[in-house]
């Protein structure tokens, strides 16, 4: 399964060698290698899961024994090992960026006709960068990985994208690449460190042997935060941070990302929104909460109030939105604040509802920029001033969009809910006030997410054709400018994958918290406050909370 791992991690850029190599290659032969290479990858990534054992907290798939040192050796000195597998905390994204790839190729099906070989060997080194993230069990091949995916997407924005596309392009990969030399920084810091002070005095990369090692570090200065904003542990974890945050994007580093949507093709924006974002939500859980706890639970009122500034922020800027791509770029603002409110909750509900709504936020936007792709594909403009009443023109269109922003509004049955719910309940032990004003999210994002679908899908049939603004009108311009095209094939079958992801998640969940849990539980211990002695509880009722409510 070792090497099964390598594999599914590796196709996707050897498919996209094969294309780069054969740059004049026909764009029906183009994309028919791309379809076959990530629904292969897709296949190996399921066999993985069914592997999967649950409740084993150590990396599976890897090279070397249970304990480590994992993987083979890269460089002898130092040990830098090219060592990959999955836990509970990578698992699930590893899989959602192998599905993910489905739609995005057939985003690309017939609106990429400029050098579509070179588009989709971009696609695919992408996914080998994105899933080789997931994989990484040593800190330099992680960080090769982090930095690769810039380049592919600098690509798909800056070739392929709007008018704005040269800027938009070169604004993600500064602001991104700034932000990931302090985390470089950072995660040096914590090798030299757990090198010093470390009982073995072995210089490692492997990230599970830093972590075991830095938790039980016999260093004072470690192991306390007396000294607040100058000790270690919160030093190193606004390192970190400084990088993490920008993917993410929190406010207010989120500046680069309306841009980068907007000007991204369809098929980019699916990508950036659906994984590209997760990188930073799983540096975040991996490094920051993983390696310095102590860090996390000094700064976590700040990260938790810039969190909810996120959630909030974002869902009123989506209000204020004309065009529905920017209303999607702005929505994920907003959703993935949550994210890191439920990390910063500091218990394991949160965290819980935090990786699982990676997951969902993953299939709701990137199905959202699926739609809109398929609009602007037909009526070349995304102002919702100039569309409405699709759901007589595109039925099935219209009941693709109606069900993605359900479940992304978090709507009881579908997968939503399964992610908001545990965020706001494990927020809610640890800070009521935080949970009540993120809760205020869910109510915004149901906001903007219908009043969009009024503007869309109901009312009068309005489309761009014409100066009609009736349905009469309407349906006589589309006659003089033909017939709209309806959904096709390619579109039925990468939406109908995230729908389907939609429903399963929302209605059984299970699957996922049971190879989720035992992972999310270290970090959860680590970060978790401190107990208070028995005799100081003697004669006290337990409060009242979710965990002790819980079967």
């Amino acid at each position: 399964m070792a090497t099964l791992l390598v594999i599914t991690t590796f196709l996707p850029l050897l498919g996209g060698l094969v294309l780069f190599l054969a740059p004049g290659l026909d764009m029906k032969s183009a994309r028919w290698i791309a379809l076959a290479t990530v629904l292969a990858t897709l296949a190996f990534s399921l066999v993985l899961v069914a592997n999967f054992q649950p409740g084993v907290v150590t990396p599976q798939f890897a090279y070397g024994p249970a304990e480590g040192p994992y993987g083979l050796r890269w460089m002898v000195r130092p040990d830098i090992r090219f060592a990959t597998g999955l836990d509970g905390l990578s698992i699930w994204l590893y899989v959602l960026t192998t599905m993910l790839m489905v739609p995005t190729i057939f985003a690309s099906w017939e609106s990429i006709t400029d050098r579509p070989a070179m588009h989709y060997a971009f696609l695919l080194a992408e996914e080998t960068a994105l899933l080789g993230v997931f994989a990484s069990l040593d800190v330099v091949l992680f960080y090769t990985f982090f930095e690769f995916s810039l380049i592919p997407m600098f690509f798909l924005i800056g070739l392929w994208g709007g008018p704005e596309r040269r800027q938009a392009s070169l604004t993600f990969f500064l602001y991104t690449l700034a932000g990931s030399l302090l985390t470089l920084i950072g995660a040096i810091s914590l090798v030299v460190i757990h090198y010093q002070y470390s009982a073995t005095h072995v210089l490692t990369f492997s990230i599970p042997e830093l972590t075991r090692g830095l938790a039980a570090l016999d260093w004072s200065g470690w192991q306390e935060t007396a000294d607040g904003w100058r000790s270690p542990q919160v030093l190193i974890f606004l390192l970190l941070f400084a990088g993490f945050s920008i993917k993410v994007p929190m406010f207010p580093f989120h500046t680069w990302l309306p841009l980068a949507h907007v000007e991204a093709p369809t098929a980019g924006s699916i990508l950036l929104a659906g994984v590209l974002l997760k990188l930073g939500g799983y540096g975040l859980l991996r490094f920051n909460l993983g390696m310095t706890p102590l860090g996390a639970k000094f700064v976590m009122p700040l990260i938790a109030t810039l969190a909810i500034i996120s959630i909030i922020y974002g869902a009123l800027v989506s209000l204020a939105q004309t065009d529905i791509k920017r209303l999607v770029a702005f929505s994920s603002v907003s959703h993935m604040g949550f994210v890191v409110l439920g990390m910063f909750a500091l218990n394991a509900t949160g965290m819980d509802g935090a990786v699982i709504q990676m997951v969902n936020h993953g299939v709701t936007t990137g199905a959202l920029f699926a739609c809109v792709g398929v609009i602007y594909e037909r009526y070349h403009t995304r102002e919702m001033a100039e569309i409405s009443g699709l759901w007589d023109r595109l039925p099935l269109l219209a009941f693709f969009l109606i069900l993605t922003s359900l479940g992304s509004a978090a709507v009881p049955g579908l997968n939503g809910f399964v992610g908001e719910f545990p965020i706001l309940a494990g927020m809610f032990q640890t800070n009521q006030k935080y949970a009540i004003l993120g809760a205020t999210g869910m109510i915004l994002g149901a906001y903007y997410l219908f009043w969009m679908l009024q503007c869309v899908i109901f009312g009068p049939l309005r489309e761009p054709h014409g100066q009609g603004h009736g349905h009469d009108q309407g349906a006589e311009a589309a006659s003089i400018h033909g017939p709209v095209r309806p959904v096709g094939w390619h579109e039925i079958s990468g939406l109908g994958l995230l729908m389907a992801l939609v429903v399963l998640i929302g209605v059984y969940p299970g699957p996922i918290f049971e190879r989720l849990r035992p992972s999310v539980k270290i970090i959860a211990d680590r970060v978790a406050p401190a107990e208070v002695a028995p005799e100081q509880t003697a004669g006290r009722t337990p409060p009242r909370t979710v965990a002790n409510l819980a079967p």
